[in-house]
């Protein structure tokens, strides 16, 4: 098959797109730390043009019109993709579906570009910040079974810190957050983490609950859970969505522990 050449730029909005999904021009100007956005219309419109990369279908009310539009890879981009060597096949097979995703599902993968983009504006002009979603854990048999929605490694100097995020859902319900808080638990206890990364400290496991009812009520539960171990057997960090994307830029994260207020 014939394919268009595109630019190393344009390889990486594919790229992009291959790790968070969906995305939007606001995001790829960020992501690609690109100053002028007509510049990257005009790549986004030759990847189009070429059946790279597509649009979602917009109706033509004003509220559409407004927003900005959101982009999905198209069929054509498994064939430039599949040679790459951070890209699988059992992944790239998902484009085929993208169309048919559902508005929750959508905006998920849109908020977790927000806070991939929240941790780069955090790191420090010295730390490097590696952030891989789901799609890029698919291959390390020997993470979570139900994988983090994301796993991020901030390197400084030659210390490195790891954490495990769960961006939940807005319609997650407490249980929902007492199973994956209690998952964690037991992937701690099997060692399993230990033993595929040479005893490295297991990684801190980070909550973005999508309320704060949530947020006090996991806060609340693995207190306990950890008063009745003596223990704390994970770091667990929460916040909500509103607090880290939208919040006044200062500390946001509450670490949950065992000690008696």
């Amino acid at each position: 098959m014939h394919l268009p050449p595109i630019t190393d730029k344009q390889t990486q909005i594919l790229l992009s797109l291959y790790k968070f999904r969906f995305l939007t021009t606001h995001h790829f100007q960020r992501l690609l730390n690109h100053k002028n956005p007509k510049r990257i219309q005009i790549w986004l419109k030759d990847l189009k043009d070429k059946q790279y990369i597509t649009t979602l279908p917009t109706t033509n009310t004003f509220t559409d019109n407004a927003k900005p539009y959101i982009y999905h890879l198209a069929t054509k981009a498994r064939h430039i993709l599949k040679n790459h060597t951070t890209c699988d096949l059992s992944i790239l097979d998902k484009i085929y579906k993208e169309k048919t995703r559902t508005p929750s599902f959508i905006t998920h993968c849109l908020t977790l570009a927000n806070v991939y983009l929240f941790f780069l504006s955090q790191k420090k002009p010295d730390e490097e910040l590696f952030f891989f979603t789901g799609n890029e854990l698919t291959n390390y048999d020997y993470l979570p079974e139900q994988l983090p929605s994301a796993y991020i490694a901030l390197r400084r100097k030659k210390q490195v810190k790891r954490y495990f995020l769960e961006l939940f859902y807005p319609y997650a319900t407490a249980g929902v957050l007492r199973y994956k808080f209690r998952a964690y638990l037991k992937y701690a206890d099997s060692g399993t983490w230990e033993t595929n990364e040479n005893n490295k400290p297991f990684p801190t496991v980070l909550f973005i609950c999508p309320s704060q009812r949530l947020k006090n009520h996991i806060s609340f539960y693995a207190k306990g859970v950890y008063q009745k171990s003596y223990e704390e057997k994970i770091n667990l960090f929460v916040t909500t969505e509103t607090m880290l994307l939208h919040g006044d830029g200062g500390n946001v994260w509450e670490k949950v522990d065992y000690k008696a207020e």
